[in-house]
């Protein structure tokens, strides 16, 4: 039996080879796969992007299960879990052309925010390596710095706990997705606002310190 008997039979047998409920092209990719000799694992290991993950994303990030929006931040995840920086680097291209896709579609409308760094429409690769750099050694600049002080200050928060908090936006950005369209320092400085100590996924925490009474 050649490997085209192989295929069609892989094909026929069982057409959804990732399980996400279509027969796709995705699904030619694995049966081609199989019928060269990978083991499932193999391709899964490899080929991440291909497969569907159980872990559902929330709604507001538009990524429905079996979508390829939902593929693609699942490769990401994967991509960054694997600390192969060939990988990692692919995994924030990948995230940042996904939301540049986005922000470039008509009728997309995105407001700025004062506090959010400003970015270029396109990232240079220079931008790219220091963006991943500042992730991984978990260095803020001080600009960023400076701004996120003044949210804890006026919040009442320490500023320690904000920073964490803007680093697990930036992470979480690449590792787990956005809204639509929003690029990275957008999402961390969306993730500062909204955070409180009484929020169960927040890491932000009230300040000790007291105000000084004006004379």
């Amino acid at each position: 039996m050649n490997i085209q008997d192989i295929l069609e039979e892989i094909l026929s047998e069982k057409k959804d080879q990732n399980k996400d409920g279509a027969n796709d092209f995705d699904d030619v990719k694995i049966a081609r796969m199989k019928a060269s000799g990978m083991s499932d694992d193999e391709i899964k290991k490899k080929h991440p992007e291909l497969f569907e993950s159980d872990n559902p994303h929330p709604g507001q990030y538009k990524a429905p299960q079996g979508s390829k929006r939902d593929k693609q931040l699942d490769a990401t995840k994967a991509d960054l879990k694997s600390g192969d920086p060939e990988r990692v680097a692919r995994a924030y291209r990948r995230r940042e052309k996904m939301e540049k896709k986005e922000r470039g579609k008509k009728g997309f409308k995105s407001k700025p925010r004062p506090d959010t760094k400003k970015e270029t429409v396109r990232m240079s690769e220079a931008q790219l390596r220091d963006i991943i750099r500042e992730v991984l050694s978990e260095e803020l600049s001080a600009a960023t710095k400076a701004t996120l002080k003044k949210k804890a200050e006026k919040r009442g928060l320490t500023p320690g706990s904000v920073y964490a908090e803007f680093k697990k936006g930036l992470a979480a950005w690449a590792s787990s997705g956005s809204r639509k369209g929003m690029s990275q320092h957008q999402w961390a400085h969306a993730r500062v606002n909204s955070a409180t100590p009484s929020k169960s996924w927040a890491v932000v925490k009230k300040s000790k310190a007291k105000k000084k009474k004006k004379k």
